[in-house]
């Protein structure tokens, strides 16, 4: 029997904050590992060269994922709002690191394991007081293989948990969705010119909701050759993604993103100023069968 297809007011009110409290919570132990991780690698750069924090390319998401690699900051306005507050300016937040700790293999086909975490903010710049409306976290495994230059294998064990915001729900009386989920993740990555492929199927393994697990992603990435700018080097950039899942009867959330990128000519750091544009389902997950539609300017730095 497939899901109703209902709005999210009614699934917050089909699941109140008390029933999930008589569920036994589970202990997951990857938020302390990934704190321990993410300090021992910022505090020991020196190890970039042997097996313990290796210094390899970590995994990023495409271009255009609503899903961040660094820091990023976002200015949207709104034609379809996800929450009650509806159509407005928000703005939001987001940061997430990728740290390689354990070099498994090297030489012709290297693999690697890194530690991972990432966290969202949504507010709302119309209310007064600039409310909080949702924060996600997710923390995770990656274990990442490059099986030649072009194609690279990346397979991501997380945890994911949203929560509103104390704004939010005090202002509308709103209860949080039980989103707790423990999910397997491929991803496929294949590098032609300029040109990046992305491919990605998840299975939800544990689930507070109880929805249908499987999910996918394509993605297609361009990156254009820099040009040199005040002794850094200038690149333009462009991504489209979309995702669906099966707990939505794979209604289809796609983004776009077009900007420029300017990149540090010692290393790989840089600062990215784009456009983007979402069509689809929200990307908070306390929201998830919300429809949203926004566009928005988006800056990235790169950790």
């Amino acid at each position: 029997m497939g899901l109703p297809d209902f709005r999210w007011d009614d699934n917050l009110r089909a699941m109140p904050a008390h029933n999930n409290q008589r569920r036994t919570r589970r202990w997951s132990p990857i938020p302390t590992v990934t704190a321990l991780a993410l300090t021992a690698g910022t505090a020991t750069p020196s190890w970039g060269q042997g097996p313990l924090f290796p210094d390899v390319t970590p995994f990023e998401y495409p271009l255009a994922s609503p899903r961040v690699s660094g820091i990023v900051g976002r200015l949207l306005d709104l034609t379809r709002g996800d929450s009650r507050y509806g159509s407005e300016r928000e703005a939001e937040a987001g940061i997430g690191e990728t740290v390689p700790v354990v070099a498994i293999s090297r030489g012709r086909l290297p693999v690697h394991l890194s530690l991972a975490a990432e966290v969202y903010g949504r507010f709302s710049l119309d209310d007064p007081r600039s409310a909080l409306i949702s924060n996600d976290w997710v923390v995770g495994v990656h274990a990442t293989g490059d099986l030649s230059p072009r194609w690279r294998v990346d397979l991501h064990a997380y945890h994911e948990s949203s929560h509103l915001g104390d704004e939010y729900a005090e202002r509308f009386g709103a209860l949080r969705v039980d989103w707790t989920r423990e999910v397997a993740s491929l991803w496929v990555r294949y590098t032609t010119g300029v040109f990046r492929f992305h491919g990605n199927f998840s299975y939800t393994l544990v689930d507070g909701l109880h929805l249908a697990p499987p999910a996918a992603a394509v993605a297609v990435d361009f990156r254009g050759r820099p040009w040199r700018f005040l002794g850094a080097r200038l690149a333009p950039l462009a991504g489209v993604y979309s995702e669906g899942a099966a707990y939505s009867h794979w209604k289809v959330t796609s983004a776009v993103r077009v900007g420029v990128e300017l990149e540090d000519a010692k290393d790989r750091r840089g600062i990215g100023l784009s456009i983007i544009y979402l069509n689809g389902l929200s990307t908070q997950r306390q929201f998830f069968r919300a429809k949203s539609q926004y566009v928005g300017v988006e800056l990235r730095f790169d950790l």
